[in-house]
């Protein structure tokens, strides 16, 4: 009896123990878990508190410089100042409806950095940069600080410039000053930017502003082919700002410093929002090694690949460059050294049968969506051509060679490459997307302007 009863106090000491220690754990268990709800409530007050600061501060903030820029407008320096801002403005500032540098939507800039706009750089002093000093842009190209409210505008959005020869600035200067009807007033401007939080937070962290460069800068002489080319390359074109590992971290200062320097991979998205990667320019296999200079030549400035296909969007041609400047160019990337990087080939769009639609199925095939995008308002808006081109003959004529009402235009020329036969089809589904998108997003004001300015650039579709 006496070991029984033992045994039930032994039992009843043990459960009790197991008991207390079950009790503790639990506790121990609900109070780590309210140490980690309390530390994830903390952590969500603090990314709430520093996102509702970067909501309220904005971008920032930074003293401007002033320096001393004196501009003589010559022909010559408009000439060369209009042949840079078609390579380097033209793409995001450019509004085909008006004929004009009035900025626009930049529907192909990654969303993550909100919903960005070109802004108006013409001549009209409210809507535009009219009242800008020469200084004023200059700080702009060269720092990224706007001059007007010190903020830092983020690189992915607005390229610098700190190694454009000072020669080329003053081009730019000298023309944007001009009165040339790219620049003329024009009172629209399109909505403005809205920076995202990644946008804000880069611009803290990673996007500061660059120094206003102190020394004089010279540009290659053009018979030094392999630095002359180096030049275009890295400080006016800047083609690693695509051409390398990730878009958006070009390195503007010191541009062979750019992880991926030339060697592709980085993904770029096109009007439409289809992912594009970056070509592999390095004399490699994977890249251009296989390239003639009549290839590089004929894709730089008539904007057609080895293949005879046009080049997709965001790659352009750049009619602003001349012969001198493609062998440049071509030396120069023979130097290269030559990196094994297999770029993924850009996906394909998915086409119509010509029985089933031969005017949209032309449209695809030969690339037109690339720009004008699938409602033809694109880069460019096409829809306004069937107003200004009342004929078939007429825009036949301008389908076959743009320049000749546009030197400059990006568009490229179809002479030789859309056969005549489907002319008529593609000519009717062009009007078929005036008809569509007349009265939208002001494509009877386009036209109208399009209308009233029969200038050079007035018509360009590209």
């Amino acid at each position: 009896m006496a070991r029984r009863s033992n045994h039930r106090q032994n039992g009843r000491q043990t459960g009790h123990q197991t008991g207390h220690q079950t009790g503790h754990k639990s506790r121990r268990k609900i109070g780590l878990l309210r140490v980690g709800l309390w530390s994830l409530g903390v952590v969500g007050l603090l990314l709430a508190v520093g996102a509702g600061t970067l909501t309220l501060l904005g971008m920032p903030v930074y003293d401007v410089p002033r320096p001393e820029v004196a501009v003589e407008v010559t022909p010559q320096r408009v000439a060369r100042g209009k042949r840079l801002v078609s390579m380097l403005c033209w793409r995001c500032h450019y509004d085909s409806r008006a004929g004009g540098l009035r900025g626009r939507v930049l529907d192909e800039v990654p969303t993550r950095l909100g919903k960005v706009s070109a802004p108006n750089i013409t001549r009209d002093p409210q809507a535009g940069i009219g009242e800008w000093s020469a200084a004023d842009v200059a700080v702009l190209l060269r720092t990224g600080i706007h001059p007007k409210t010190g903020q830092v505008v983020p690189p992915p959005v607005m390229p610098r410039w700190p190694g454009l020869a000072d020669e080329d600035l003053l081009a730019i200067l000298a023309f944007l000053q001009s009165d040339d009807p790219w620049v003329a007033p024009r009172s629209e401007q399109p909505p403005p930017t809205q920076y995202s939080l990644v946008a804000k937070y880069r611009a803290l962290v990673g996007w500061g502003p660059l120094p206003y460069p102190r020394a004089p800068i010279e540009a290659p002489a053009a018979h030094a082919l392999e630095a002359r080319g180096a030049y275009l390359v890295d400080h006016v074109l800047q083609c690693a700002a695509c051409h390398s590992e990730t878009w958006g971290e070009f390195d503007s200062q010191n541009p062979k410093t750019t992880a991926g320097y030339l060697a592709g991979g980085a993904a770029t998205s096109d009007i439409n929002g289809v992912v594009l990667r970056a070509a592999n320019l390095t004399p490699h296999a994977t890249g251009l090694e296989s390239w003639t200079f009549e290839q590089v030549r004929r894709a730089l400035l008539d904007g057609f690949g080895p293949d005879g296909k046009v080049l997709r969007w965001p790659m352009q041609r750049f009619p602003g460059l001349d012969g001198r400047d493609v062998e440049a160019i071509y030396a120069y990337l023979q130097t290269l050294t030559p990196v094994d990087n297999e770029v993924e080939p850009s996906p394909p769009y998915r086409m119509i049968g010509r029985k089933a639609d031969g005017g949209r199925h032309l449209y695809l095939r030969y690339g037109c969506y690339y720009c004008h995008g699938d409602d033809g308002d694109g880069v460019a808006d096409l829809r306004g051509a069937s107003a200004r081109l009342s004929t078939d003959a007429e825009l036949v004529a301008f389908l076959e060679d743009p320049a000749e009402d546009d030197p400059l235009t990006p568009m490229p020329a179809w002479s030789g490459v859309i056969a005549k036969d489907e002319y008529p089809d593609l000519c009717a589904y062009i009007r078929r997307l005036g008809v569509a998108g007349k009265g939208q997003d002001g494509d009877e004001d386009g036209v109208e302007d399009g209308n009233e300015d029969k200038s050079e650039g007035s018509k360009s579709g590209g």
